[in-house]
């Protein structure tokens, strides 16, 4: 039964991220992590995205913004080393409530701002990075400050998803390349992996497809809500 429930989380978020390019972690954590430890979790994503995001590296290879985003990869380089050390040296409570307030966060600040009023400071990339870096090291969830720094530029839509894409891909690898020297990937956690690869491929597959049939801003609305829920759960 705990295989068919992670085989569910993992074919939607790979899904969220086939269609949009950005939420599989953000989706799947909160949820394994109402079931499963923290210490299971992360090295589990750890192997899965790197995977999700890899095809979709290749669908947007043209629109890349190396410049843009190194000082991101740089500053989340520096910042994964002590995301693992704060794993592995707290508690799975601190930790969910930890993640738990940082989603309810992001999700509102996403859900109010329509526009950027001010522009941030390129030199911020490296900060933002940094902080990505923490969370990816802790969570996997290397994403969102990355997101807020990006949308911050307010480029084109699509160069947005492509950079964003190609930056969860590069850090993702640098993620697991740390959990797998700290000693987090056990061999219950790869042949868990290695049996729910079939479902990641269907679920991006579907996302990828459904990219073309739903509204992106009725989706955002949606997506967000959920994160608050979610959060808010691992908070209580």
């Amino acid at each position: 039964m705990e295989t068919l429930i992670i085989g569910v989380v993992i074919f939607l978020s790979s899904f969220l991220q086939g269609m949009f390019g950005f939420a599989f972690v953000l989706f799947s954590m909160p949820l394994l992590l109402l079931f499963l430890s923290i210490k299971f979790v992360a090295p589990l994503i750890a192997l899965f995205l790197p995977s999700v995001t890899g095809l979709l590296v290749v669908k947007f290879r043209l629109r890349f913004s190396y410049r843009e985003v190194a000082p991101l990869i740089i500053g989340t380089l520096i910042g994964i080393p002590i995301g693992i050390y704060l794993l592995n040296e707290f508690s799975d409570r601190m930790m969910k409530s930890i993640l738990g307030i940082f989603l309810v966060s992001y999700a509102l600040y996403s859900l109010k701002v329509k526009g950027v009023s001010w522009r941030l400071p390129s030199w911020t990339a490296y900060l933002f990075g940094l902080l990505s870096g923490i969370l990816g090291g802790a969570y996997n969830t290397t994403g969102p400050p990355a997101a807020m720094y990006i949308a911050n530029r307010e480029w084109p839509k699509l160069d947005v998803v492509s950079s964003m894409n190609f930056f969860i891909f590069t850090t993702s690898i640098m993620v697991l390349l740390f959990h797998l020297i700290s000693g987090n990937i056990t061999a219950e956690i790869f042949m868990r992996f290695l049996t729910l690869i079939p479902v990641m491929v269907l679920g991006m597959l579907a996302g990828i497809y459904g990219n073309r049939k739903l509204s992106d801003e009725r989706y955002r609305k949606g997506l967000f809500i959920l994160l608050i829920i979610m959060g808010i759960m691992l908070i209580g």
